[in-house]
């Protein structure tokens, strides 16, 4: 059952687009060998500790992949955005010599179509540094695509120091302390990859930003991949508290049932 509901929750990822069986299948797969992960060990070796342990990381793992995916869901079908937002975080993804990659072109359309409907032109926070493998920092090669859309250059603010999701909000965090200039706090849109939707609100949350969240969609066959890496991230993020847990109900299966 709980197979069946977290295949619900892609599927808003994945409407109206062609080749969608690059996601059903793989994350079919996923899924029921996770099942089978939970249930075996304890049925080869009852009551042994090792059995136990393994389990319940399964059981650990899957509950933080499931909860994933329905709050990506949430964020997808139901964030609300911000009424003509201040301020519009883009959050940098990889370029190359020929430019921003697709995935980065994704993020900058929804955010040059989300920019066009808006009555009052939000400034738009260009995040991104440049990597060991990248020509020039991800920030300025967007703001380069932006204004060959005809955004303006007044309109951008670039943040040209991040290395990861984490720095990507700390540091926009202090460009738009800078630059705002009223007494009431902004209001800030963060727009990102579908899939990324949910750590990204986590670290907006650590570093004590409100916002809301658009995401721009993900082509099906980078979509199984893309949400593993989210994932395995997410699990590293949130180590200790699933640590602390898994070793509570282990103990607790163990001992007292």
């Amino acid at each position: 059952m709980i197979t069946l509901l977290n295949l619900a929750a892609v599927w808003p990822l994945v409407t109206g687009q062609p080749d969608q069986r690059l996601v059903w299948a793989p994350l079919m797969a996923l899924l029921i060998v996770a099942d089978i992960l939970i249930d075996l060990p304890l049925k080869l070796w009852p009551g042994q500790l090792v059995a136990t342990a393994v389990s319940t990381g399964m059981a650990v793992w899957y509950g933080t992949a499931t909860l994933y995916l329905w709050l990506t869901y949430w964020y997808k079908r139901h964030a609300k955005l911000a009424v003509t937002p201040d301020y519009v975080i883009a959050l940098g993804a990889k370029v190359t010599s020929a430019g921003p990659s697709k995935t980065l072109v994704r993020r900058l359309q929804t955010a040059i179509s989300f920019c066009a409907a808006q009555p009052k032109q939000p400034k738009l926070v260009l995040t991104g540094g440049q990597g060991s493998d990248e020509p020039q920092s991800e920030a300025q090669v967007m703001a380069v695509y932006l204004k060959h859309h005809r955004i303006p250059s007044s309109q951008l603010l670039l943040e040209e120091a991040a290395t990861s999701t984490d720095t990507n909000f700390k540091f926009s965090k202090r460009l738009i302390e800078h630059d705002w200039q009223q007494s009431r706090p902004p209001k800030i849109l963060v727009i990102t990859s579908d899939y990324h939707l949910v750590r990204s609100q986590l670290l907006a949350k650590r570093h004590h930003l409100a916002v809301s969240l658009l995401g721009s969609w993900t082509i099906p066959v980078a979509l199984i991949p893309a949400m593993l890496r989210e994932l395995a991230a997410l699990l590293l993020q949130l180590k200790w508290p699933l640590l602390i847990i898994w070793l509570i109900v282990t103990w607790l299966i163990q001992y007292f049932i």
